[in-house]
């Protein structure tokens, strides 16, 4: 649904305070309308111990490993990207696992996430989390299953009881659109002590019934022959030679960055099209209602950010959240810069400006450093 998807409360933020290029943060007991702050403002308040700034890390050099793995009885391929923290740090002080909106797929995290190890000097472990069945490439053992959100969630608690973290403070799930719902599970079903953190990213929690769009893609999604038509024209194009495959998905690549813009068209299958639209539409059947009492119970660990004019993550979502009196302490943001939007890690100075601001929940306000 994505790709198309510790102040001590959280304010209500009106339209009219909304301006390009500011960011908003939630700092007050009660929800009131709230002065813009500036970008600058803002890292001169949190960001002062940054030794690398943006403009040192817009091309990242860092290690990255990039591994497919085969997972459950039926060995479904996996993907997944790892950044491990600099060699000098014995115990980083972070350990971040991203979690992607759907479809899930590592490699478009990956531009967004070296560029957040750089920011953090290295200090961090990073891993980039895979759904089940959703990868780059076609692989010779690519199965014709779909898989459900639950079945993502499954797989997501799985993975993490499977790894240790070397952290001092922990591991914190960063969660981009329906990652974010999907990191607050994790955190709920394993506890705090697994999951320490959770900072959502244009975070989907809840159908948003007042989007004529998420109406119409709900409905396109819940019929299976319409899906399989879309996915069939996709896989037809897909198989094109090289010119004219680009020039075919010149509309959905143009304003992309390169590299995001090669992945698009490789990852642009029959299966990828039928995994994304059939896993949507169990999103759009599970998020119809908020469990407050679980949002309560982590409010102190949860950090969420925001953009404008996001049907995924609307404002009045975040409005709502500071009417709600059980949320107070939760954090949010709300990032305004021109360019940047729901799909930020398809465009590189998007993706570099919300590392930057990731690294502000994690090192100002997050509770993992609690």
């Amino acid at each position: 649904a994505t790709f198309a998807a510790r102040s001590r409360s959280v304010a209500r933020i009106p339209a009219s305070t909304i301006t390009r290029g500011t960011l908003l943060r939630a700092r007050c007991p009660q929800p009131v309308r709230m002065p813009p702050r500036t970008r600058s403002a803002v890292r001169g308040a949190c960001a002062t111990r940054t030794k690398a700034s943006i403009a040192d890390v817009s091309s990242p050099e860092v290690e990255v490993t990039s591994r497919v793995v085969r997972v459950g009885p039926r060995k479904i391929p996996t993907e997944l990207i790892t950044i491990p923290s600099d060699p000098s740090k014995e115990a980083p002080k972070y350990d971040l696992v991203i979690v992607p909106g759907n479809p899930g797929v590592p490699s478009f995290y990956e531009h967004y996430a070296k560029t957040l190890h750089n920011l953090m000097d290295g200090d961090v472990d990073i891993e980039i989390f895979g759904y089940k069945g959703h990868t780059t490439d076609r692989y010779a053992d690519t199965t014709g299953d779909w898989f459900t959100l639950q079945d993502q969630l499954d797989h997501l608690r799985e993975y993490l009881q499977s790894r240790k973290s070397r952290s001092r403070h922990g591991t914190v799930l960063v969660g981009h659109s329906i990652g974010a719902e999907m990191s607050l599970d994790a955190m709920d079903k394993l506890g705090t002590n697994a999951v320490r953190g959770v900072v959502g990213l244009m975070p989907f929690v809840l159908v948003n019934t007042k989007s004529a769009l998420q109406k119409f893609l709900s409905a396109l999604v819940h019929i299976t022959p319409l899906v399989y038509l879309v996915a069939a024209i996709f896989g037809f194009i897909g198989a094109l030679p090289g010119f004219f495959k680009r020039l075919a998905f010149s509309p959905i690549t143009g304003t992309m960055s390169a590299s995001p813009a090669d992945l698009t068209r490789r990852w642009l299958r029959s299966d990828s099209i039928r995994n994304m639209a059939f896993m949507g539409r169990t999103e759009f059947d599970a998020l119809t209602a908020l469990d407050t009492s679980r949002w309560k119970r982590h409010k102190d660990r949860t950090s969420l950010l925001y953009c404008p004019g996001d049907h995924w993550a609307p404002l009045h979502q975040m409005e709502d959240f500071g009417r709600m009196k059980e949320l107070r302490g939760m954090e949010t943001v709300l990032e305004s810069a021109p360019g940047v939007d729901h799909a930020f890690v398809l465009h590189d100075k998007s993706a570099e400006l919300i590392a930057q601001r990731t690294k502000e929940l994690l090192e100002t306000q997050h509770a993992v450093e609690r």
